[in-house]
């Protein structure tokens, strides 16, 4: 039992149903807010936000809860036929159908005094006349939203709740537990809380997020994360690390490799807990010294007599580079005194498993920053930086995929021939080690995040069945015949992280004005310069009274002064001159270039041509034999 993050807290629209997706089952996740007065009788309100999450399925016709809404009383309503369930429990609270029904018996037993008697899980509801039975649940729902009521046996007709909660800004959900269910487990110290990334609770820190989806196995995704030698080479241009980076790599010589697992038990026992896997290694450039040193020796050499020089003064001991993996979806590292002291700048990633194939990735970046960036320009930064790379993680994740589903035909094919021999040892799908070539010394890590993932994955829901379906559809002869997506598909931005950020997309929909606004006044000016034949004279400021375009708004131009008129005249005749012209042109077609450039960010962008420049960088950083 564990929590599963799946979206940012600022991400979710108020009171709009939205679906989420974990091991490829779609729940419903909501937002709602009340405004009740505070007590005390001062009169002032105050709002309260509150969190549900649901199957994504109405139990009456199987359809997505998602596309449904949020009602006055905060119940999720399906947009099908109308029924509501109350988000916390799951219980069916309204079925408008029988309303009507409902009532009529209700007033005619009332009428003939006839003491109704109702199961104790009966719905209420729908025997109550609409008008009061609408204040009393709206009265009776917001009460006391941390009131946790007894469980009711449940019906058909209810839906399904699940347990979420939030952290550290982030949205967490335990799907397979229900609001009570996590509540106990929690208390008993079976259900561990979301684990959390220390400087971010620290008083100082400030936190930059972003969120994206990828077509990539989350699996592979977080391999990458946690592959050191990557950055100096997938990652040496685009302005993000225009020098590559391997402040987390090892040489195996001076600076090599520190890594630890541990394993905390849950407190109350049931064979859970949380597994952690811990990374040091000096935060100091070894690939990129060794080139300018060894392998292309070239420079000016008063610059490397000066850097010879300060060796003689002391230097203070490298930080340390450390990453730290808290299974199953957490990662964050950052450079530090020492392995137990703070860092003032740490990247930390959240990786949700969506489904087998595909992930949401959740980063946040954590600084002692004395201001905060726009969040647009920090998405345009990682957007950038996450295109670099992206596309390579195709051909391993496909590998590993059919590997991963080959060891489970295996593991089948065991069974069924030691199917007579209870002795006969289980099968292991060592995946990673049969598909990988390990070599690097930074791979200690690499290795050890494997070697996890190979032992728990034949324990993911419904891994193993869309593995194989996925395996199925596309393979013949042990080869793949999968279609290898475009770039486009892989990379579209839009589609992986503008839809799905409401502040990403709120800029577009500026952008998109500011590029529409600054067209229309550009031709706007254009026509007006055309209708007023203007000169500096102020003789054709009093000839444009009689231009055809001033005397069409005659019934206008009548109403006011004869000051005013004059004033507008002349105004619209040096606007249209050529220099005040130009110049509203020019702010103009800037205007709608900034804005389009912009706008280029949250759509496809790393296509071909910009990746084959990208690579001519690594030339720079590892000079060519």
């Amino acid at each position: 039992m564990k929590w599963y993050p799946v979206l940012w807290s600022r991400d979710l629209p108020l009171n709009q149903p939205t679906r989420v997706t974990l091991f490829d089952v779609n729940y419903v996740i909501a937002k709602t807010t009340n405004k009740h007065k505070q007590e005390g009788g001062d009169g002032k309100t105050e709002e309260e936000v509150s969190y549900v999450a649901m199957l994504d399925e109405c139990p009456h016709k199987k359809v997505a809860l998602s596309e449904g809404r949020v009602t006055e009383c905060g119940f999720i309503q399906c947009s099908y036929h109308g029924w509501s369930f109350d988000g916390r429990s799951g219980e069916c609270v309204e079925i408008p159908q029988t309303v009507i029904a409902a009532a009529a018996a209700s007033s005619k037993n009332r009428k003939e005094g006839i003491v109704e008697s109702l199961p104790t899980n009966a719905n209420t509801a729908s025997l109550i006349p609409p008008d009061r039975e609408h204040k009393r649940i709206k009265a009776e729902r917001w009460a006391d939203t941390t009131t946790t009521k007894k469980p009711k046996n449940k019906r058909r007709e209810d839906g399904t709740a699940i347990a979420i909660t939030e952290a550290q800004g982030m949205l967490w959900i335990s799907p397979f537990l229900t609001p009570l269910e996590a509540l106990a487990a929690t208390s008993k110290g079976i259900l561990p809380p979301p684990p959390r990334v220390p400087e971010i609770d620290m008083p100082g820190y400030k936190t930059q997020i972003a969120i994206r989806d990828f077509p990539i196995d989350w699996t592979v995704l977080m391999e990458n994360i946690m592959d050191p030698d990557h950055g100096y080479f997938a990652h040496s241009s685009s302005g993000t690390a225009p020098m590559g980076f391997d402040w987390y790599s090892s040489d195996g010589v001076d600076n090599v490799m520190k890594v630890k697992e541990e394993f905390q038990e849950n407190n109350g026992g049931g064979g859970g807990g949380v597994y952690k896997i811990f990374s040091e290694v000096n935060a100091v450039s070894k690939l990129g010294k060794y080139n300018a040193e060894v392998r292309n020796p070239t420079g000016d050499k008063s610059k490397k007599s000066k850097k010879k020089k300060k060796k003689d003064v002391d230097v203070p001991p490298p930080k340390l580079a450390t990453t730290t993996f808290v299974a199953p979806s957490l990662i964050y590292m950052g450079r530090r005194d020492n392995s137990t002291s703070t860092s003032n700048f740490l990247t930390a990633f959240w990786v949700s498993p969506t489904g087998t194939g595909r992930s949401r990735f959740m980063s946040a970046a954590i600084s002692k920053a004395p201001f905060v960036i726009p969040r647009w320009i920090v998405h345009m930064q990682i957007n950038n930086f996450l295109d670099q790379d992206t596309f390579l993680l195709l051909g391993q994740h496909r590998a590993v995929l059919k590997r991963e589903a080959e060891g489970y035909l295996k593991e089948a094919n065991d069974d069924d021939t030691t199917a007579t021999d209870s002795d006969a040892p289980s099968s292991t799908n060592n995946v990673r080690k049969s598909t990988y070539v390990y070599r690097s010394p930074s791979e200690k890590l690499p290795v050890k995040i494997g070697k996890y993932f190979d032992a728990t994955l034949s324990k993911v829901p419904n891994r193993k069945e869309a593995l194989m379906a996925w395996y199925n559809r596309n393979n013949s002869d042990n080869k793949l015949f999968e279609s290898w997506p475009n770039r486009e598909t892989v990379l579209d931005r839009y589609e992986q992280h503008t839809k799905i950020c409401p502040d990403s997309m709120d800029l577009v929909n500026r952008c998109e004005r500011v590029m529409t606004r600054s067209k229309t006044i550009g031709l706007a000016m254009t026509l007006l310069k055309l209708v007023l034949k203007t000169s500096p004279a102020a003789a054709s400021v009093a000839a444009s009274f009689q231009n055809p375009f001033v005397v069409g708004v005659g019934p206008f131009i009548s109403s006011i002064s004869s000051t005013l008129r004059f004033l507008t005249a002349s105004a619209a005749s040096y606007l249209v001159q050529t220099k005040s012209l130009l110049s509203i042109l020019t702010l103009m077609f800037a205007s709608h270039y900034i804005a389009a450039r912009i706008k280029r960010e949250f759509f496809f962008k790393f296509n071909d041509q910009i990746h084959h420049d990208d690579i001519k960088f690594i030339a720079n950083n590892w000079a060519d034999l």
